[in-house]
């Protein structure tokens, strides 16, 4: 006979936080046991952080691979969830095993209540990212400046296009500054009224057509051209609009590669606090595996927040983790997000 103890780390939890949930299960009778797996051990809405590397969780059950449990032994399972829903909830697991004549046999584990709050601080500009949005406690700081460290690949792309569309379908001024367009051509064409394309490319009419909101620079080369367009494009907004204004800045590794650290920070240095008196709310993104470990280090210096998108080796695989690095004298979430192509595409 099987006996089963659950315990949660804590009956409060904030959306995105890391919560333990232990249980403890023994053999009572005298007979050993095998156990099959648990049922039900993950809410909707609940995402499995980590899980005993001895057993393999898979829809929506925790294979026990049919351990061995002798009389009076005990087995400790420990998972780290994280909730992604608020409210109530009631973990209810069902351990089911085989008895000495192999015969599936249930346990049900005493009930877990869970209650999940949201977090949304004042003055966040939302990213557009559900998920992220949760770790920043609502979102970017007004008028921070956050530079996102990734390699280039899809989940880069989809953040970025995120944050760009959540500005620009929300009416706020959104500009983005880019070396190649990409899909932000769809963007300018549909918001000509308060989304602005910077296109930092001599091939930038082969791309996209001439409208109003849309500057067509010859590269990086002279940033002084950049700053003169930004600026003159800040002097047309209407001032009445009291909206949060954001600017995405997708060539700094493009800068950093033509120009090196010094004159990249003192470019950086002049036109971050810049945007901030003007009410923008910056990304700048940047690949840190095409520069040297110390011009990156020189460049991070320069922002009031990190977010990182790296890849680790799972048990599934190759799995790319979004972390907030830092985000200075701000609450944030320490905790990392999986990312899916799936999730950023809600």
């Amino acid at each position: 006979t099987i006996e089963a103890k659950p315990g949660l780390s804590s009956k409060e939890a904030k959306l995105g936080e890391e919560v333990s949930l232990e249980i403890q299960i023994v053999n009572v009778g005298k007979e050993a046991a095998r156990l099959v797996k648990i049922k039900e051990i993950l809410p909707t809405g609940f995402e499995l952080v980590d899980e005993p590397d001895y057993y393999h969780f898979e829809d929506a059950y925790l294979d026990m691979k049919g351990k061995r449990l002798d009389p009076l032994r005990t087995e400790e399972v420990r998972l780290i969830l994280r909730p992604f829903e608020k409210g109530t909830f009631t973990i209810k697991p069902k351990i089911i095993y085989l008895d000495e004549t192999g015969k599936h046999k249930t346990c049900k584990v005493e009930p877990k209540t869970l209650n999940v709050s949201q977090v949304i601080l004042p003055s966040r500009v939302t990213t557009g990212h559900r998920y992220l949005d949760i770790l920043l406690f609502g979102g970017i700081p007004k008028e921070y400046a956050v530079i996102l460290t990734s390699p280039s690949c899809d989940e880069r792309a989809l953040l970025i296009k995120k944050f760009l569309s959540a500005g620009a379908k929300e009416g706020q001024i959104t500009f983005h500054v880019i070396a190649k367009a990409s899909g932000a051509v769809n963007l300018a064409e549909e918001f000509q009224s308060n989304f602005y394309l910077f296109i930092c490319n001599p091939q930038a009419d082969k791309v996209i057509k001439s409208l109003p909101n849309v500057f067509k620079l010859k590269g990086v080369e002279n940033l002084t051209d950049i700053n003169i367009a930004l600026s003159s494009a800040s002097r047309r907004l209407n001032k009445s609009l009291k909206s949060p204004r954001r600017v995405c800045i997708e060539i700094v590794s493009d800068v950093l590669l033509q120009h090196h650290a010094v004159q990249t920070r003192r470019w950086l240095n002049a036109l971050i606090p810049e945007l901030k008196s003007k009410g923008f709310t910056t990304l700048a993104i940047m690949d840190p595996e095409m520069h040297p470990p110390q011009e990156v280090r020189a460049i991070l210096d320069l922002f009031d927040g990190e977010i990182s998108i790296s890849q680790r080796r799972t048990k599934k695989g190759l799995e790319k983790i979004l972390k907030i690095e830092k985000m200075y004298n701000r609450k944030y979430s320490k905790s990392e997000l999986p990312l899916q192509k799936e999730k950023l595409q809600e």
